[in-house]
């Protein structure tokens, strides 16, 4: 029950989202591939993938902030708490269920666009030269990582902030905030924005994302969604409703 609710409660705002990046990121990759003159190198198609993946990498911070509007705090406002409260599920599961829901929904919003990106660059591209399927997951493990840090302050602004449009409000501006305060070379490689377009490891030369994965990076963000997703399923704990 509580995960139907949950995708009823989303599932307009989420396939908006995701139909609208798809078809952005469709738009971009055709025409880069329309457009092309012969000869095309391959550092062109990884180029092309990274500029559309960068272009998503925007598109999906908005998405996130926009499909994880509600909770409970939404339902207090509005005054339909009291519904939600009397079913036979405690605050935790309740929130846990979001939690769930949430994460795959922004996970896809990632996925399906790059995904389909990759098709249009194996329809359009030759054999020799199609979009590689390892650069598409290492965009997605970036774009992943980081999209972790703006679903996380997402989660918790709507779990401390009342309201339907105060929360995405406030989790944008703080995404804003943060990109704005490591504008700074050294410590620009740990903004989550600029890691989720590859920015710190993208070389202009060859298109490519290269090297292994930054584990301490990507286990630095993860650390950070857990611990305000922790926070915020406490605040749903100790809330008066």
């Amino acid at each position: 029950m509580l995960w139907y609710k949950a995708w009823l409660e989303t599932r307009l705002r989420f396939l908006i989202c995701v139909t609208g990046m798809t078809v952005l990121c469709v738009y971009r990759a055709i025409r880069m591939h329309t457009r092309l003159t012969p000869p095309v190198t391959l550092a062109y198609y990884h180029s092309a993938l990274h500029y559309v993946a960068t272009q998503l990498a925007l598109y999906s911070v908005v998405a996130i902030n926009f499909t994880s509007m509600g909770g409970l705090l939404r339902e207090k406002a509005v005054g339909a708490a009291s519904f939600t409260l009397a079913l036979p599920f405690s605050r935790t599961r309740i929130a846990i269920v979001r939690i769930a829901v949430g994460f795959t929904q922004a996970m896809l919003l990632i996925a399906m666009p790059l995904a389909v990106v990759l098709a249009i660059g194996a329809i359009f591209g030759d054999s020799e030269k199609m979009l590689s399927a390892e650069q598409t997951l290492l965009h997605f493990a970036y774009m992943a990582s980081g999209g972790l840090v703006y679903y996380a302050l997402a989660f918790f602004a709507s779990c401390v902030v009342e309201g339907e449009y105060v929360a995405p409000i406030l989790s944008f501006g703080a995404a804003i905030a943060i990109d704005s305060a490591l504008q700074d070379p050294g410590v620009r490689s740990w903004d989550p924005l600029n890691f989720m377009m590859g920015g710190h490891s993208y070389y202009a030369r060859t298109g490519l994302l290269t090297g292994p994965l930054p584990g301490m990076r990507i286990g630095a963000y993860v650390a950070l969604s857990i611990v305000l997703v922790l926070v915020s399923v406490r605040a749903i704990q100790v809330r008066e409703f």
